[in-house]
């Protein structure tokens, strides 16, 4: 009789402390479901904000785009028009491109390839063409494969350069870029 109210007592004890342990593991689960959903929360409107910023960018970066080639078109500057067809890939799907680079590095290349290849087979031939032979800041900022050498590389794209730029016989710059 002894040894079974002993066996009893033992089950009773081990019962009661995997009852408290049980208690304080499900107490640690609910904090952690409630950690995870307010990370996911947190997330979501991450991710929402940077899609907002990529939109905003995007249309920021067209419309400098569009002005761009106005200003070539009004002073028939056609270097500077083959520079804008080239990068127009680029900036139409600057969204895409932004939202894809920022899964992780390397993924800038890819994307833009296959950006380019919608609009022309040739289109990003020839846009690797021109970077390759431009100026060593845009191969560093493409060769960075990354979001940061995206914004750059758009930045740096969309900028007018010197050489696109002329002094009319007058003396005078053409202002219609700057307009707006």
């Amino acid at each position: 009789m002894l040894f079974v109210s002993v066996i009893t007592l033992v089950f009773v004890l081990i019962s009661i402390y995997f009852f408290f342990r049980a208690e304080k593991l499900q107490r640690k689960l609910i904090t952690q479901q409630r950690d995870s959903s307010s990370t996911r929360r947190e997330n979501k409107v991450l991710v929402d904000t940077m899609t907002l910023v990529a939109t905003r960018e995007q249309e920021f970066a067209k419309e400098r785009l569009k002005r761009l080639t106005i200003y070539a078109k009004s002073n028939e500057l056609e270097p500077l028009l083959t520079h804008v067809e080239l990068i127009s890939p680029l900036i139409n799907n600057y969204s895409i491109i932004f939202q894809e680079c920022l899964q992780g590095k390397g993924r800038l290349k890819a994307i833009c390839q296959k950006c380019f290849e919608n609009q022309d087979k040739s289109a990003y031939k020839k846009f690797i063409a021109m970077l390759i032979t431009s100026n060593k800041q845009l191969k560093r900022y493409w060769s960075s494969d990354n979001l940061n050498g995206f914004l750059f590389l758009v930045d740096a794209l969309l900028t007018v350069e010197d050489e696109y730029v002329h002094v009319p016989a007058t003396g005078q710059k053409n202002a219609s870029l700057l307009q707006k």
